[in-house]
């Protein structure tokens, strides 16, 4: 029975989320007959719509117009055919991406996790220590997670070789946030065979290859053998298996240290504004954070920063290219 009344503490403050969105948008009649998860679910989908269109379209303002030339070059700026492209293939992604929050909190409020409602239930010094560990297995998951989707080739070549199309600084924007972010929609899963379709199947073997080793990327592939025109036409995306293994650590880390409930739901949607950071090739130079001069660097090298939130892990396990370090290179 305790166990009972302390898991509604969770349902409480789901239903109080719900009311808040849900009962702002549409009359009672029409959502409150809907089962609770479903309710969570388009609370979440709203949400994240809003959260990736407000935060994109207020960033690429701020960046290519009022600060235009000042942190983008000029011939850098991605075209608007582009991010429109990112936008429609976003908007297709939102019912995925909004399943991982919905997922949490269901095994949350079922009391399958380490979750906790109230920090004063443990105290700010072990809310901040587990706030740590959380973040801690969060970074080392989704690093070496992220890694082995470039080691493996079979990984690279059926699920992570479409996020790496978005390999220059004019094709990365904002609104490649959440087309490269943890979940995508079935529709982004048939964009690959949709473009391997009109791919020699031996061309295929020594394009997968060839990305893998870093040699060459498919965008290149594409363009060089006629069929990035296809490939820009239908859009371009992340393979949704990809985006799931990489959301894993985050759903693991609940089993395995006391968390927050609010501050899990909170991280997993500052992904949103995190990747929309990391994809406008901004180099914020704030150690030790992985900024988008990092990741930029991943996605021309193929084999450095895999990183998540900070340098730490590439650090660690001899990965780390600093983009500080390129900059003389430039010059000469």
């Amino acid at each position: 029975m305790e166990e009972t009344n302390y898991l509604d503490l969770f349902m409480k403050e789901t239903t109080f989320c719900n009311q808040i969105v849900l009962g702002n948008l549409f009359p009672e009649n029409l959502w409150t007959p809907l089962p609770h998860w479903f309710q969570t679910w388009l609370r979440n989908y709203i949400g994240g719509t809003l959260l990736y269109l407000i935060s994109g379209f207020a960033w690429c303002f701020y960046i290519y117009y009022l600060k235009r030339s000042v942190y983008v070059p000029k011939d850098a700026i991605p075209s608007t055919k582009a991010m429109g492209l990112q936008i429609i293939v976003a908007m297709k992604a939102m019912p995925w991406y909004s399943a991982l929050p919905t997922l949490s909190e269901y095994m949350v409020e079922n009391g399958w996790t380490r979750c906790f409602s109230r920090i004063c239930e443990v105290g700010w010094p072990a809310y901040i220590i587990y706030t740590m560990i959380y973040l801690a297995i969060v970074e080392f998951g989704i690093y070496w997670m992220h890694r082995e989707l470039h080691d493996i080739k079979p990984l690279y070549k059926y699920l992570h070789a479409t996020h790496h199309i978005y390999n220059k600084q004019n094709t990365l924007s904002p609104f490649a946030d959440c087309v490269l972010s943890l979940e995508a929609s079935s529709f982004c899963s048939s964009l690959y065979s949709g473009i391997l379709k009109y791919v020699p199947s031996q061309a295929c073997g020594k394009i997968s290859s060839e990305m893998r080793d870093g040699k060459v990327d498919f965008a290149s592939n594409l363009y060089q053998n006629g069929w990035f025109g296809l490939a820009e036409r239908i859009g371009l995306a992340f393979h949704p298996l990809d985006g799931i293994l990489q959301a894993v650590p985050h759903v693991i880390a609940l089993f395995l240290v006391p968390t927050h409930f609010t501050m899990h739901i909170a991280l997993l949607f500052f992904e949103a504004i995190w990747t929309a950071n990391i994809h406008d090739c901004i180099h914020a130079k704030i150690w030790p954070v992985m900024g988008a001069g990092y990741h930029t660097i991943h996605h021309t090298t193929y084999r450095h920063n895999y990183g998540h939130l900070t340098i730490w892990m590439d650090w660690m396990f001899g990965t780390l290219r600093d983009p500080m370090e390129d900059e003389p290179k430039k010059v000469e």
